[in-house]
């Protein structure tokens, strides 16, 4: 654990108060169960709770709705909030041991709660090179490539070339499909891999289809497409669970380096005020993995692994109930680990040329006339219903990918079902919702929906442009992820950033969702009419997520809940929206105790990692990370 650098404050006797020892020593451990020991001599009467940390000086977002603004937040030594108020009132908390933190006026806030992320796929995903998401030319392309494997030639004949961050529509002139030849025609006996940067689309060259063994008589996989030419033959595009058949014949990187990449994992969510998440795509490996993450003190957060029920298995709602129940039985993993969701994709994504998303109505060709096409379902109306109505049942809280608005349709359909008065809500989740019907916003609310949305993804770029207007048409397009519309028919809005698909980039996230702008283009908001309020985005970022997850201790700054808190360099409440993307955390806390100080040495440390790792997935795209290579 990094040491806490604290400035020097005036206590009430008129003393200095310095950074405290005990906490610079608290070995990394200790973070795991942050307050665990001191909340329960509290509750025995054995030790009362005591002020361990102040932080002054600040602008107070509570989160909470007519919450009166204050300057600074008391935390206790059971690990939550004791007092919010002015920094005249908590001063006089202050005592000799008390670690006093100086907020220099930037926003005390509650931490980022993530609602949708795959931050172990992030930490793989890191290891291999990248292709920035860049729109390129064809001998542009062709060429970066060749670069990648003249970089790396021992590696010649048998070693794969991995490549992220692809963009599936990035080929100019704009409509250009890729396909195998362009990768067969490099100097190289490799096989190769680009991992679309929407998660959706994989390209590979004829060696890597040889070695999968994926031939003109390959069936397609349930919830997958190996894309054929005329004759017949797979063109080397895979789409979704396709694209499986390729990555999974890929030998894994050492334990060595997985676990390298995992601690700097690590380390970018704690210095990007991340301190609880929703892993959106999780099997039974992904829980031992986390475990040991935890153990090793590595991942403080509450962490809901969202447990994967693929095609086929959801058409089966016994044997997948009978599933989750197997794992819960047999896997005692630590208290912060939270068995509660299961993970279903419905459809793909819409922009061309996937166009995997199921739609009510069809999609349009690229002169604008409507085509017989209106996407996929993965798993039908009636056979999600019957899952949800199964593992509902046994306490499942369901987390369903849906981009168009029949796969949403879909969802709602099954959740209201389900949905009756008098009892516990599962807050069963409908995640990404590019595009929804307007006869469906106030479903939401009704059924007590929550909407998971990638908020960073409503502003023009090529996705939203190029490859999906002329294919949906200027009114479809106009409705396109809409927020405030979802959140004035009374949905509960949650936030999720989608890492590694997107950057890791919180307060971009945050800005974006209210004015839905690409700062590094001059082209009008993306339907600004749907941007939402400072207020409305920050608590969709912070209280909504904790909602969804059903982290109901924290989430805001009031008394009583989980100190998990940052302290920015900035004041985002009233800096310019443009200006929050720029915000930096200073300190993450967790459960009370510092987990991250951006001006210690494992800090600085830190801050250049998010660097590199944030860049995973620069491609600002949509989707979901189905069927990932890691």
């Amino acid at each position: 654990m990094p040491d806490i650098h604290v400035t020097n404050v005036d206590g009430p006797e008129g003393g200095s108060l310095h950074r405290r020892t005990f906490l610079a020593a608290a070995g990394a451990g200790a973070l795991a169960v942050a307050g665990t020991g001191t909340a329960a001599r509290a509750a025995t009467g054995r030790s009362p709770v005591r002020v361990t940390t102040v932080v002054l000086n600040g602008r107070v977002f509570t989160g909470a709705h007519g919450g009166a603004s204050a300057q600074a937040v008391a935390v206790g030594s059971d690990g939550k909030i004791l007092a919010v108020g002015s920094d005249a009132e908590i001063r006089r908390r202050i005592d000799r041991r008390t670690v006093v933190i100086d907020a220099n006026g930037g926003t005390v806030m509650p931490g980022i709660q993530d609602g949708h992320m795959h931050p172990l796929g992030a930490a793989v995903q890191s290891l291999n090179p990248s292709l920035g998401n860049a729109t390129m030319t064809v001998p542009q392309f062709r060429a970066k490539l060749q670069e990648m494997l003249d970089a790396t030639a021992a590696q010649e004949p048998d070693g794969w070339l991995q490549v992220t961050d692809w963009n599936p529509v990035g080929l100019l002139p704009s409509g250009t499909v890729a396909d195998k030849t362009l990768l067969d025609s490099l100097n190289t006996r490799r096989p190769i891999y680009l991992q679309g940067s929407d998660f959706h689309n994989s390209l590979v060259n004829s060696r890597a289809l040889a070695l999968a063994k994926v031939d003109r008589t390959t069936a397609d996989p349930a919830g997958g497409q190996i894309v054929r030419d005329g004759a017949g033959e797979p063109t080397g595009l895979l789409k979704d669970n396709a694209q499986g058949l390729a990555s999974g014949v890929i030998p894994p990187p050492s334990p060595d380096r997985i676990e390298a990449a995992q601690a700097r994992m690590a380390g970018t969510l704690l210095a990007s005020g991340i301190t609880s998440f929703l892993d959106a795509a999780s099997g039974e490996d992904s829980l031992t993995t986390y475990a040991d993450l935890i153990g090793k003190g590595l991942l403080p957060q509450h962490i809901t692994p969202a447990l994967l029920i693929d095609a086929d298995l959801a058409k089966k709602p016994r044997a997948a109930a009978e599933y989750l129940r197997d794992i819960r039985r047999r896997f005692a993993g630590p208290a912060t680990l939270q068995l509660t969701t299961a993970k279903v994709f419905l459809d793909g994504v819409m922009e061309f040329p996937a166009q995997t998303a199921a739609l009510l109505t069809p999609y349009l060709d690229a002169e604008g006339r409507p085509t017989d096409h209106r996407g996929e379902l993965y798993v039908s109306d009636r056979d999600y219903g019957a899952l949800v109505g199964a593992l509902d049942a046994d306490g499942w809280q369901m987390h369903a990918h849906a981009i168009g608005d029949r796969a949403v349709r879909t969802a709602l359909n099954a959740y209201e079902t389900v949905a009756r008065a008098g009892r516990r809500s599962r807050r069963h989740t409908i995640t990404h919702l590019e595009l929804v019907h307007p006869d469906d916003y106030r479903r939401f609310a009704r059924a007590g929906v929550a909407a998971s949305m990638q908020l960073q993804w409503a502003m023009p770029s090529s996705f939203t442009n190029d490859s999906l207007r002329p294919y949906i048409g200027p009114e479809r397009h106009a409705r396109l992820y809409p927020a405030r519309s979802l959140a004035r028919a009374g949905a509960r809005l949650a936030g999720g950033s989608d890492w590694p698909v997107d950057p890791l980039l919180p307060f971009t996230q945050i800005a974006t969702a209210i004015d839905r702008s690409n700062p590094e283009d001059n082209e009008p908001p993306l339907n600004a009419a749907e941007g939402l309020t400072r207020t409305q985005s920050l608590v969709m970022h912070t209280a909504g997520a904790a909602h969804q997850l059903h982290d109901d201790g924290s989430g805001t700054v009031r008394p009583g809940q989980r100190a998990d808190l940052m302290v920015l360099d900035r004041d985002i409440t009233r800096v310019p929206a443009k200006d929050i993307r720029a915000s930096g955390v200073q300190y993450t806390l967790i459960s009370g105790r510092v987990v991250h100080d951006a001006q210690s040495q494992t800090g600085r440390v830190r801050a250049e990692a998010v660097q590199r790792m944030s860049v995973v997935g620069a491609g600002r795209t949509r989707g979901d990370s189905c069927c990932r290579g890691h």
